[in-house]
C-alpha cells in the first residue's frame, strides 16, 4: 500500500489542478485529504484518479479518503462522538489480496501553546479509544493526517516557523510541546518516516511550505512490523510549495 496524507488548505479552492499534479506524483493507492471542505474539488480529484471515496464533513473542516481499492466501510466519528477531534474518519479498505485494513484519518486542534497541546491530548484520547480493539486484537491499522503536533526527537528551529508558532515558543518557555506524539508512540504506533528515514524524520518539515519549521503530518502504523515499511517521505517538490500550506506525506507498506 502506498498511502498519502495531504492537507490541501481550506478545501483547495482554485488549486485543484496543482493539488492533483502533486498527488499524481505520489502514485498512491490511498489518499487522505485534510481540509477537504469543497465537494467540487473532491469530486474533481475523484474523477481524475477514478477512485472509490468517502467524504466526511466535520466540525469546521472536512476529510476525504480516496482509494484505488474498495472502501468496505466508513464511520464519521467527528459527528457521532462528542469528544472526537473536529475531523475523524474511519475507513476500512480491502486490499487486492482480500485483507481488510482500517485507517483512521484525522485533523487535530491547531496552534502550539501548552493549552493547545492539552486540547489535542483530549482529542487523542478519543482517537486511541476508537482504535483500542484493533490494538488489543493485533489488527494492522493506520493513523493518518494532520496532527498539528511535534515528534519528541524533531529538531525545531523556531526562527523557521511561522510567527504565531514563534510567539507560542516564547510563551511556552522556549519550547514546543510534544506530549501528543509521545503518547501515540507509547501506545505502540510506528512513525513510518522515522522507521524508514530516521534522519529525515528529525530534520524535515511538512508545515508550512513557505516557513518549513515543523513536521505535523504523519502516517503511523500499528500491528505492522517495522521491516514491512518499505519507504516513507515528505514531498517537497517545487509545485508542492505552492499547491497548499502543507507538504504531503506518504508511506509505502508491504501488507502481507
Amino acid at each position: 500500500m502506498r498511502i498519502v496524507s495531504y492537507n490541501i488548505l481550506d478545501g483547495g479552492i482554485g488549486r485543484a489542478d496543482p493539488i492533483g499534479e502533486v498527488i499524481a506524483a505520489q502514485r498512491a493507492d490511498v489518499i487522505v485529504l485534510v481540509e477537504a471542505d469543497d465537494v467540487d474539488v473532491v469530486d474533481r480529484l475523484v474523477r481524475r484518479f477514478k477512485m472509490d471515496f468517502v467524504h466526511a464533513p466535520g466540525r469546521g473542516h472536512s476529510l476525504a479518503v480516496l482509494s484505488r481499492w474498495t472502501i468496505v466501510s466508513s464511520i464519521n466519528h467527528a459527528l457521532v462522538q462528542p469528544d472526537a477531534p473536529r475531523s475523524l474518519l474511519e475507513v476500512t479498505v480491502q486490499t487486492p489480496g482480500g485483507s481488510e485494513v482500517p485507517i483512521l484519518a484525522l485533523h487535530l486542534h491547531a496552534r502550539a501553546t501548552e493549552d493547545d497541546e492539552t486540547a489535542r491530548q483530549h482529542e487523542m484520547a478519543c482517537v486511541l479509544r476508537v482504535a483500542h480493539d484493533w490494538r488489543t486484537n493485533g489488527v494492522p491499522h493506520l493513523l493518518v493526517g494532520d496532527f498539528n503536533s511535534n515528534a519528541p526527537a524533531q529538531q525545531i528551529d523556531p526562527t523557521r516557523c511561522k510567527p504565531s508558532t514563534q510567539k507560542a515558543w516564547h510563551a511556552n518557555g522556549e519550547k514546543i510541546p510534544r506530549r501528543v506524539i509521545q503518547n501515540i508512540l507509547d501506545h505502540g504506533y510506528i512513525d513510518t518516516l522515522r522507521a524508514s528515514r530516521a534522519a529525515a524524520a528529525d530534520t524535515m518539515a511538512s508545515f508550512t511550505t513557505h516557513e518549513p519549521g515543523q513536521r505535523v503530518d504523519y502516517v503511523f502504523a500499528h500491528g505492522i512490523d517495522a521491516t514491512l515499511i518499505e519507504d516513507a517521505w515528505i514531498e517537497q517538490d517545487r509545485l508542492a510549495q505552492f499547491a497548499s500550506d502543507h507538504y504531503p506525506v506518504g508511506a509505502q507498506i508491504n501488507l502481507r
